[in-house]
């Protein structure tokens, strides 16, 4: 059993008696809690704290919000199964209205995610500024931007209860060294290639355009009125209309459903579901304008859809909890828009220019881009692979061509997502002799029962911190492996070794015996060892006799 600290939301505070307690921790990501506990003696107390908000604290201090129970009677009391979030999800109960754009400071953009929340932070390294451009941070909820920010700067974080810690990387190189079967047990791993593309195209900051087109009244403005229309009957729904499941009024709607009702009353025929919506029109990239439908998911499959305002805003009908909502488009990247041209004419209507000839229209013009480029992995030169194109990456700030090729060479996954995974045999250092420290973000080294190294590094760990089954101490499971194509090609080197050396202890073997080899046994080193020794002992004998 192992005591844990449990407050409800009026302040009343005891400590419940439980067991299966597990925390597991993650990069980037809120820690959760699970435990077990049985509704008798001190614990009726414990059960009657249970509610909204409800906060527990484990033995190293770290709070926690409850996120589900389910109690189970039996016989004599009930046994409750708990699980919850680390306190850090409070960030998500603030929407942050303010927003920042342009040129900004690490420090600028965690004081608007901090303030007024009881949170603070802090910066363990230094962060160059990042330019935003026009596309605006903010209007969203706090830990959405938490999140924007950690993509913006590449960097990572964790939450020390309400204080965040921000690094370029957490933890420490040469921390650990797991050797299967002595310190540790069921060194695993998987290989997916699902994901693997050999090709991607890029495109840089794009040009600022200018042009627009004449009315016939000859007065100049910057927005066409058909647009402010839209903007403002679009954002009269925030706040007010609900989220309910299929509907499609303004008495409750989802998220295809708003998308539709919108639609309609501007003329432009369209209805649920986002899988309809997402052909109504010509598929578009950032930057967005006013009035494009902006999905979520693989076209033919999207699962959720908003309306952007602008090429920085969108307003959508978000879930049960948040309902109608604006917030920032950068805050949650849609994977693609789609221009609807009914609705891209209707929205045009009015709008001005201060010269006295038609041009083309902003909306209408192709987008320039500073520089664009593409790379190309080396696996595509094989005959089975070819190219196979990922999808384009748009950067805000890259304005050079050379960068921007760096840059996706970084993005392309040209390589399988390998997952090495660990059951501990103990959490305890100097275990079997080795110093191991098991912290998030720690790298070091694998050691599997071939004798193969590999450097990994510590992304999630599942800690059981009772010891109500002495055979379950946790797991802990390593970041994807990067390899280079190259290991690729040293394998196919490897198999046409391997090939050869069959080949050549079948062509002796046929000799001696006349006996096919159909399947070998795996072998070890030392058996390898032998084999090798064998064959060179035969190509040694093989040469004399040619010789003679």
């Amino acid at each position: 059993m192992l005591s844990i600290g449990i407050e409800n939301y009026d302040g009343q505070q005891s400590v419940v008696s439980a067991y299966g307690v597990s925390v597991t921790t993650t990069i980037n990501a809120l820690a959760t809690l699970s435990f077990s506990f049985n509704a008798t003696g001190q614990n009726l107390l414990a059960e009657g704290l249970i509610g909204p908000y409800t906060l527990f604290t484990t033995p190293d201090g770290q709070q926690y919000r409850l996120a589900t129970s389910n109690p189970v009677p039996n016989n004599e009391f009930r046994v409750y199964a708990i699980s919850a979030t680390h306190i850090g999800r409070d960030l998500n109960d603030t929407f942050v209205e303010d927003t920042l754009k342009g040129k900004q400071s690490l420090k600028a953009c965690m004081d608007l995610v901090v303030k007024d929340t009881g949170f603070k932070y802090q910066i363990d390294d230094k962060f160059d500024d990042h330019d935003f451009g026009d596309t605006e941070i903010g209007n969203a909820a706090a830990d959405s931007i938490l999140s924007s920010i950690a993509e913006a700067w590449s960097c990572e974080y964790y939450f020390d209860n309400k204080t965040i810690h921000l690094a370029k990387s957490i933890g420490r190189d040469g921390s650990f060294l797991f050797i299967d079967a002595v310190n540790a047990s069921h060194i695993a791993w998987t290989e997916s290639y699902d994901s693997v593309k050999t090709a991607i195209k890029g495109y840089g900051k794009q040009v600022e355009q200018t042009t627009s087109s004449t009315d016939d009244s000859g007065d100049s403005g910057s927005a066409s009125s058909g647009a402010a229309e839209f903007i403002s009957y679009t954002r009269s729904f925030v706040g007010r209309v609900p989220y309910v499941w299929g509907g499609n009024t303004p008495s409750g709607w989802d998220c295809s459903g708003f998308v539709a009702y919108v639609y309609n009353h501007f003329g432009v025929p369209m209805h649920q579901p986002t899988t309809y919506e997402e052909y109504q029109g010509s598929v578009v990239g950032p930057p967005y304008q006013t009035g494009d439908m902006l999905f979520w998911g693989a076209r033919g499959g999207t699962y959720h859809v908003a309306l952007a305002l602008d090429s920085n805003t969108l307003v959508m009908a978000a879930n049960p909890s948040r309902g109608t909502v604006q917030q920032s488009i950068n805050a949650w990247r849609p994977d693609f828009g789609v221009r609807n041209g009914a609705m891209a004419a209707k929205l045009s209507t009015g709008s001005t220019t201060t010269t006295s000839a038609p041009q083309e229209t902003v909306e209408d013009a192709a987008p320039e881009y500073t520089c664009q480029a593409e790379y190309i992995s080396p696996l595509a030169n094989k005959k089975n692979i070819g190219k196979r194109w990922a999808e384009p990456y748009y950067s805000d700030t890259i304005t050079d061509e050379g960068a921007l090729k760096a840059e996706l060479k970084k993005q392309l996954h040209d390589y399988p997502d390998v997952q090495y995974t660990v059951d501990w045999i103990s959490f305890t250092k100097n275990v079997g002799g080795f110093a191991n420290e098991i912290k998030i973000g720690n790298k070091g080294w694998l050691r599997d029962r071939m004798g193969t190294d590999v450097s990994v590094r510590i992304q999630s760990i599942t800690q059981v911190l009772d010891n109500s089954d002495p055979s379950n101490k946790g797991s802990i499971t390593f970041g994807n492996k990067i390899f280079d194509a190259s290991v690729w090609n040293d394998r196919q080197k490897s198999a046409g070794v391997t090939k050869e050396r069959l080949e050549k202890l079948q062509r002796r073997i046929n000799q001696l015996s006349n006996i096919t080899i159909t399947q070998l046994p795996t072998m070890n080193s030392d058996e390898e060892a032998t084999l090798d020794d064998y064959l060179k002992s035969y190509e040694s004998e093989s040469n004399a006799s040619q010789d003679g």
